[in-house]
């Protein structure tokens, strides 16, 4: 019975291992469509299957569930606890990217810049091209007033997501509160 038990925990271990894998196998695949996407029209399945795969990252059930009310207690206003929620589902599992970027946007919904801001960091540590984490740190730099770090966020988004509507809308403007030109 022990070698059974054993035996499924391996099999178990390595079908997690290839299941992981293949969702960031997914996840990269998609990235790089999304930054062939020329207009938002192409880009919105694309952003779609990104998040479902984002979300579905979770190695057991109750990460799933965490994440489930993690998300409903932020949609419904109760931000301190989808931080508990997502702080919990953080320190089950450190490496599940999506839970790093719910607690930034509800650190962010806080108004607590510098803990979204190192979540942000923790994103971006596990997925580069998150362009969902990307962008809150162009919001959270807007809200510090530290549009150099704004834009160079903007930038980026835009090399990553083309078609961002955030992008396209304000990297003309800090371009200009900048004083930056075209040459």
């Amino acid at each position: 019975m022990k070698v059974l038990k054993f035996s499924i925990s391996i099999f178990l271990a390595a079908f997690l291992q290839l299941s992981q894998a293949a969702a960031s196998t997914t996840s990269q695949t998609l990235l790089d469509n999304l930054a062939n996407a020329k207009t938002l029209e192409q880009a919105e399945p694309i952003i779609s299957a990104l998040w479902e795969t984002w979300m579905s990252s979770h190695r057991v059930e109750n990460e799933k569930v965490l994440m489930e009310q993690g998300v409903l207690a932020m949609r419904k206003g109760n931000l301190e606890q989808a931080e508990k929620l997502f702080g919990d589902l953080i320190n089950q599992n450190p490496n599940f990217t999506e839970a790093w970027n719910k607690r930034a946007t509800v650190r962010y919904m806080m108004s607590n810049f510098k803990e979204a801001l190192d979540d942000v960091f923790e994103v971006l540590q596990r997925e580069p091209r998150h362009f969902g984490a990307i962008s809150g740190l162009g919001m959270i730099n807007l809200r510090l007033g530290d549009l150099s770090a704004a834009l160079n966020a903007y930038k980026n988004l835009q090399r990553i997501f083309p078609a961002s509507p955030e992008a396209s809308r304000y990297i003309p403007i800090l371009r200009k509160k900048l004083n930056l030109m075209d040459l």
